[in-house]
């Protein structure tokens, strides 16, 4: 593993690139904009992008979403209700990060690592149809 991140999933996407490069005349860089972090600990801690701190000093005009385990039925019914999802987005609503603490954290993280390396904005998970009741409408409802 070469770079700034340490993660087996990133020597995995690093070696794809320099096997590419290696092989095919079409070159490509690693892109880190959208590294997913996850400590699997219980509860689970996941994140990708910015933090809000690192967000606010870059951007400064900054909005900070959060939608609690808590307020998703699945949470409560399976008795885990403890956790939390926060995003970060700029002004216009594009995901500069997000966070997640909670169970399955490192599974959830996924929709926002896809949003944030396709540049979407976050009214484009919120109004993307979610099954109910999962955990993922955690993502749904920040």
């Amino acid at each position: 593993v070469a770079g700034p991140y340490q993660f087996s999933h990133m020597a995995e996407y690093q070696a794809v690139i320099a096997v590419g490069n290696a092989l095919f005349p079409f070159k490509r860089k690693v892109d880190y904009s959208a590294v997913p972090w996850c400590t699997f600990t219980d509860p689970e801690v996941a994140r990708v992008g910015l933090t809000e701190d690192e967000a606010r000093a870059k951007f400064k005009d900054i909005k900070v979403y959060r939608s609690p385990y808590s307020g998703n039925d699945r949470a409560v019914t399976d008795i885990e209700e403890k956790g939390l999802a926060k995003v970060i987005t700029d002004k216009k609503g594009y995901i500069l990060g997000a966070h997640i603490v909670g169970a399955n954290a490192g599974e959830i993280i996924h929709e926002y690592v896809l949003a944030k390396a396709s540049k979407l904005k976050i009214g484009n998970l919120s109004s993307a149809i979610h099954i109910y009741p999962t955990l993922a409408q955690v993502v749904k409802r920040s």
